[in-house]
């Protein structure tokens, strides 16, 4: 086949899965509740299992959506490109990436990318992918929120807060602790079930954003080390720009490796902490929330729907899912006031609260 004639239609896409693709792949990767099946060349495949590790795996379980990438010759991009498309097809354009077509099905939860020749479309196939697992996770009801989450000793830490509130600082100054692991540094999502059940956090294979202000707070030793090297190596001079917004893009399991630490997808939450920068105390402290400033705290950072849990990729959600409800996990919140650079003393202050909360007080 050479051209596209007439109207493009889903089950020629689905006919060209593997068609011109030497090396092409299928496999299943996703979490147990939400799993895709991509169909892509094998570098490709290669380069998403790498980028997801510790959080998505490769899983015998049965697809709840697909994405397919399509190595097609010149010719045939050219014809997609200018094809009508068929329903339930529709095309849609990635901010991203607006010159890779996106073809979506709703209706068999599939998306087709075929991305321009001679242009190496992985580290968007992880974007799409990632956001089908969401949406699927969405669908089923489960909540986002834009928080940071690391586990100490197996017991998850949620910080929760408006931007440059302190998550990412407080969450650099947790992974120096021999004992805390990696959950999530941008989006957590909570596993729906009732109110007697355990709430259990999941975290995303999402890079973190960490500016230079949060590099100089930390204590000198492996982490720090490893976050300036690679600060200097992409902006310069560091101590130049720690007043600045500028941020540099870490995959979290490099972080958590740096800090000899390790990533996990999901733990079950025991605290939620709500981080405030104030110049004006002297060292830090910790204030409970009642019931309704802790209601508060999770509806101002709910994720709604697709367009805020993954706004670059939103338009491949099927546009029939809603806004999720809010559940308020029933677990401790506290606000953590603290002074800027006081990362050690405020790590101690969540350990010792971990250790009372969890003895009954």
């Amino acid at each position: 086949m050479t051209s596209v004639q007439g109207g493009l239609s889903s089950d020629e896409l689905d006919s060209w899965a593997d068609y011109g693709a030497t090396g092409s792949r299928r496999e299943h990767l996703g979490v147990p509740e939400a799993v895709v099946q991509i169909n892509a060349p094998s570098p490709i495949v290669d380069y998403v299992g790498w980028y997801t590790e510790s959080y998505f795996g490769s899983l015998q379980s049965p697809a709840q959506a697909r994405l397919f990438v399509h190595d097609l010759p010149p010719n045939l991009w050219c014809s997609i490109h200018h094809a009508r498309i068929a329903a339930p097809l529709r095309r849609v354009v990635l901010p991203s990436a607006s010159e890779t077509i996106c073809l979506v099905d709703d209706r068999r939860r599939a998306v087709h990318l075929v991305p321009p020749v001679g242009s190496d479309p992985s580290v968007l196939v992880v974007r799409i992918l990632r956001a089908l697992v969401l949406r699927e996770l969405l669908a089923a009801r489960y909540s986002f929120f834009h928080a940071a989450c690391f586990a100490l000793r197996g017991t998850g830490v949620a910080l929760i807060g408006v931007r440059t509130a302190g998550k990412t600082t407080t969450l650099l100054h947790a992974l120096d602790h021999p004992e805390a692991a990696l959950v999530g540094n941008d989006k957590v999502a909570l596993v729906p079930g009732t109110d007697d059940d355990p709430v259990v956090a999941l975290g995303f294979p999402i890079r973190a954003g960490i500016r230079a202000g949060s590099v100089l707070a930390l204590a000198e030793g492996p982490l720090r080390a490893y976050l300036k090297s690679r600060w200097s190596q992409r902006f310069g001079d560091i101590e130049a720009k720690s007043d600045q917004e500028t941020r540099l893009q870490v995959r979290p399991q490099e972080l958590a490796a740096a800090a000899g630490s390790m990533a996990m997808p999901r733990c079950q939450l025991g605290l939620a902490i709500e981080p405030r920068l104030d110049p004006r105390v002297a060292t830090p402290r910790l204030q409970r929330l009642n019931d309704a400033e802790c209601r508060a705290l999770w509806a101002q950072h709910l994720l709604p729907d697709p367009a805020a849990v993954f706004p670059e990729q939103a338009v491949v959600a099927d546009p029939a899912i809603r806004a999720t409800t809010l559940r308020i996990p029933r677990v401790p919140a506290y606000r953590l006031v603290q002074p800027p650079a006081s990362g050690p003393l405020t790590v101690r202050l969540i350990e010792d609260l971990m250790r009372r909360t969890s003895a009954g007080e």
